[in-house]
């Protein structure tokens, strides 16, 4: 009779990079070359956000690692017919006939040309991920660069899986490619579908329990009860993908059932939109000379420049002023005396339709309900109130909306990003501490620095180079 030899045990330090929460810090149990469990790795606990600690979804990698369905060769569509009842036929190669295929196309197209008749290029690249991948791909993209014009436009990621109207609005409003509640200061959170507690990475989870130990008042809205929700002082079931109507009554509310003092007046006359006349096509009122958006001085009770130094800028005006009124691409629509009216008072009427009672047999939440949100979002907005932050003086809103991917997809992902966006105007909560703050920059350069990207336009707004629509 034999002994058994005793099993040979490492622990192998790594990481985990499934989604871009992480890095996750962990060390793999390896017994006899097999991997049989996650652990955490405290080893960088005083510097890592996460304190060393690993997300739940890494504990699931052992099962990923030998899930018996795992591709590990290059699979190679063996049908060329194409359609959605064609079976494409992937079998799998070696990694030489898949190098060997891959630089056949790749010569045949630098000896055709990088780019077609049109200027585009004929080579294309979809890694199942918009950019965030190219972090850790290795020399990978470098490559790329160094081919030419590649075409990554095909399915890179933004559409039913990625938060894709957050993308594209937070970096046209925001300037970044996410926005996030400043959880560490925030004291009303309302969150539509974003089950942090199973989606927010180790340093999400943390800081939200944070937050609700210091007093946060977390409200989650979904249809169904999450971890998120079980977690939150309140659970708000509503009807899928009705958000919108939920997020328009709580508008209409500060707009329409609560004192115009309540809202953060000086912020939306000097730092937005909201005092710029429009036209009667639903454009901008500009001076002539300048073609500069014209505000209402109700100072001295004449049109100007919104730039103007010293005025008082107009949140309520229905005024006749001579001026120009400019579309899309440079095309003057109107010109002489027109009537104007202020971005403000377009809002407030635009609203108007929209209060709890309407919402309510849309989404199914009581109107008893938004309203009382609606008021506890207000009455925890500071509205005036600051904060020393690194001895600065800053703005103090803590209040915040935040979208689940559900939520910020498909039908109605714009309306729920812009009301989000109106919420926290309104009471002057964005990129101050307490409200909603930007955080990454992948679509606008510079990508080190989201500030860098952040250029004033001569209309008062952040510069983007948005496409022509002429024909």
């Amino acid at each position: 009779m034999t002994t058994a030899s005793p099993a040979r045990v490492e622990h192998v330090a790594t990481y985990c990079y499934q989604c871009v929460a992480g890095p996750d810090l962990l060390t793999v149990k390896v017994v006899d070359g097999v991997a049989t469990e996650v652990e955490p790795n405290f080893c960088a606990s005083e510097i890592h956000p996460g304190g060393g600690k690993v997300c739940v979804k890494a504990y699931g990698l052992v099962q990923k690692t030998y899930n018996p369905n795992r591709v590990l060769t290059p699979m190679k569509r063996s049908n060329p017919k194409k359609g959605r009842d064609q079976d494409p036929g992937f079998v799998p190669i070696g990694w030489d006939e898949a190098f060997d295929l891959i630089a056949e196309r790749l010569n045949r197209i630098r000896a055709e040309g990088l780019t077609d008749a049109s200027g585009y290029p004929r080579l294309a690249a979809s890694f199942g991920g918009g950019g965030t991948p190219q972090f850790y791909m290795g020399t990978f993209p470098a490559f790329l660069a160094a081919w030419g014009p590649v075409d990554m436009g095909f399915g890179s990621g933004q559409g039913v899986k990625c938060d894709h109207s957050e993308h594209l609005y937070g970096e046209l409003w925001h300037r970044a490619f996410i926005v996030a509640a400043d959880t560490p200061s925030c004291n009303y959170l309302i969150s539509c579908g974003n089950n942090i507690e199973a989606a927010g990475g180790v340093a999400g989870v943390w800081r939200h329990a944070n937050a609700r130990v210091r007093g946060m008042k977390r409200v989650q809205v979904e249809p169904h009860l999450s971890v998120t929700g079980a977690c939150s002082a309140e659970w708000v079931p509503i009807k899928p993908k009705t958000d919108p109507a939920f997020l328009y009554a709580l508008i209409h509310v500060m707009l329409h059932e609560m004192p115009r003092e309540r809202l953060d007046l000086p912020f939306l006359k000097q730092r937005t939109a909201s005092p710029y006349l429009v036209g009667p096509n639903g454009y901008y009122l500009r001076d002539r000379a300048t073609r500069k958006p014209l505000v209402w001085d109700a100072a001295r009770g004449v049109a100007c420049v919104h730039d103007t130094p010293g005025i008082d800028e107009a949140l309520h005006a229905q005024v006749q002023v001579d001026a120009i009124e400019i579309g899309a691409d440079d095309d003057v629509l109107a010109d002489g005396l027109l009537n104007g009216s202020t971005g403000f008072d377009r809002l407030v009427e635009h609203m108007r339709p929209y209060s709890p009672e309407w919402a309510a047999g849309v989404c199914d939440v009581p109107a008893a309900t938004m309203r009382q949100i609606a008021h506890e979002y207000i009455e925890n907005a500071c509205v005036g109130q600051t904060i020393e932050i690194d001895g600065r003086t800053l703005p103090f809103r803590p209040v915040a909306v935040t979208l689940g991917k559900t939520v910020n997809n498909g039908w109605g992902a714009f309306e729920c990003c812009w009301s989000r966006t109106v919420l926290s105007t309104l009471v002057g909560a964005l990129e101050v501490p307490g409200g909603t703050l930007g955080t990454t920059v992948r679509l606008n350069k510079g990508h080190d620095n989201r500030l860098v990207s952040v250029v004033p336009g001569e209309d008062g707004f952040m510069v983007s180079s948005l496409n022509p629509t002429s024909e």
